[in-house]
């Protein structure tokens, strides 16, 4: 059975424990930030700081259409083209 990966707490967060390990799933439920992100930020390292558990910097990750012309395109795009 293959052992789960923990990182040691360098952190000054207050919500975590000085120097105590955590996996990538407890990090993900105590900061509620998605363990995908966490997994990219911690990939190869043996501990994490401030620097690895900080909200992401934007909140919108995909533009979101706005005005009619974008919806109408959006729409259209998605369709099969075929011979006429």
């Amino acid at each position: 059975m293959r052992r789960i990966k923990t990182y040691i707490n360098k952190s000054t967060d207050s919500r975590l424990l000085a120097g105590q390990r955590y996996s990538l799933k407890e990090l993900s439920i105590l900061t509620g930030i998605p363990k995908g992100t966490l997994h990219g930020r911690l990939h190869y390292k043996e501990s994490f700081t401030d620097k690895e558990i900080r909200p992401s910097e934007r909140a919108i990750v995909w533009p979101i259409l706005e005005t009619n012309s974008e919806k109408l395109s959006a729409k259209w795009i998605t369709r099969r083209i075929v011979n006429v």
